[in-house]
Order: C-alpha cells, then sequence, then structure tokens
C-alpha cells in the first residue's frame, strides 16, 4: 500500500511537471508569436513609409520625373542598399519611337545606370545623369581673343548673335565645338523631358516589402 502512495505521488509530480513544462512552452510560444507579429508589423510599417517616396510615381509620368526617379534611384542603391544590404532598386524603361535614336534603340530596355550611360560622360568613374552633364557644358567658359576679361559661358553664347560675339573678341573656332555638344544635349533633354511614360508595374520584395522593381514604357508621340 505504501508504495501505491509513493507511485501516485511520483506520478501525480511527473504530471505536474510535464504541465508547468507545458505551459513554459505554450508561454513561450506565445511570446515568440506575439513578437513575431511585432517584428512584422514594425517591418510592413517600414516598408510602408519607405515606398511612399515612390508610389507617388505608380503612374503615367513625363520624362523629366523619370530623370528624378533615376537619381533616387541611384543615390538610395550607393547610399542605403550597398551599405545596408537593402535589395536594390531596379528601374526599366523601355524606349518607343519619338525619341533621337541616335541615343534610344526602341524597344530597347534601358536601367537607371544607362540613363547615365547615354552622356559623353559614360566612360567616367563617376557618370552623371543627363540634367547635370548639360549643365556642365553650359557652364563652360570662352574667354576673349582681345581682352582676357570678357568671357562668356557657352549657354550665354547659344542666345548670342555672332556679330556681337566678334565684336567682344570670341572667335566661332573659340566656341564651335562645345556650342554643338552643349545643344546637342540639350536638344535631347528637352525630348526626354517632354516623352510621356506610361506606367507598367511596379515589383515588391516578397521578404520585407520594399519596392524593388519600377517599369515604365514610353508613349509614341
Amino acid at each position: 500500500m505504501e508504495n501505491a502512495s509513493k507511485a501516485l505521488i511520483m506520478a501525480g509530480g511527473v504530471l505536474i511537471s510535464l504541465m508547468v513544462i507545458g505551459l513554459l512552452v505554450l508561454f513561450y510560444n506565445n511570446l515568440s508569436g506575439m513578437q513575431k507579429i511585432k517584428t512584422d508589423s514594425e517591418t510592413e510599417q517600414q516598408a510602408a513609409e519607405f515606398n511612399k517616396q515612390y508610389d507617388v510615381y505608380a503612374r503615367d509620368v513625363y520624362g523629366s520625373e523619370i530623370l528624378s526617379i533615376a537619381n533616387k534611384i541611384a543615390d538610395y542603391n550607393k547610399r542605403e542598399a550597398d551599405n545596408k544590404g537593402y535589395t536594390p532598386i531596379d528601374l526599366e524603361v523601355t524606349f518607343t519611337k519619338g525619341l533621337s535614336e541616335r541615343y534610344f534603340v526602341e524597344n530597347k530596355v534601358y536601367s537607371a545606370k544607362d540613363l547615365y550611360d547615354i552622356t559623353a560622360n559614360k566612360s567616367a568613374k563617376n557618370p552623371i545623369c543627363l540634367e547635370e552633364y548639360v549643365k556642365q557644358l553650359g557652364n563652360k567658359t570662352v574667354y576673349s581673343r582681345i581682352n582676357s576679361s570678357i568671357s562668356r559661358q557657352i549657354k550665354k553664347i547659344a542666345t548670342m548673335r555672332t556679330n556681337d560675339l566678334q565684336a567682344l573678341g570670341i572667335e566661332e573656332a573659340d566656341y564651335k565645338d562645345n556650342l554643338a555638344e552643349y545643344n546637342q544635349y540639350k536638344n535631347l533633354l528637352t525630348q526626354m523631358k517632354e516623352t510621356v511614360f506610361k506606367y507598367v508595374k511596379f515589383d515588391y520584395d516578397e521578404n520585407n516589402g520594399r519596392i524593388k522593381k519600377m517599369i515604365y514604357k514610353s508613349v509614341a508621340n
């Protein structure tokens, strides 16, 4: 009888231990589940906040906005994606008829980097965007042959008459090539800015919900 009582006490102790362990496991699982929900919620909020700056472009846009998007993506990929391990953002822009075929191949997909590389500065270590390149070309200075204190920037020369420039001592040979390149890229920039690009779709990262790809296609003029 005494052995039976001891056995019952032991069995009860084991049962209580199992119940305690079970409660601890349940508590841990609930705590882990709550922590995961909290983490997931924070990730979603962070993704939503991050995506705001790009979701405003989930519509048809002008080329001027495409250039802004390309600049934003290039900055993000260099500053955040490379340094913090986030997935880089891709930009896919397909050009149809309406832009100079010298620079844009019809139905070819261009990335943000490709939009930088259309300039003559594409071989440089740090290629710049088309808009900035036009600024650099326009800011080049040409000096007078008769008075070195007199000078004009290419963007100003583009609006002046040849006779007026000659009167200042600035000869055509001094600015001809620079002016031609400036006008060439300025016209391209104007074409680009005025072109309408149709919104196709955005893709989002399955893991963190952040935007990872923006796709557009130009509308033929």
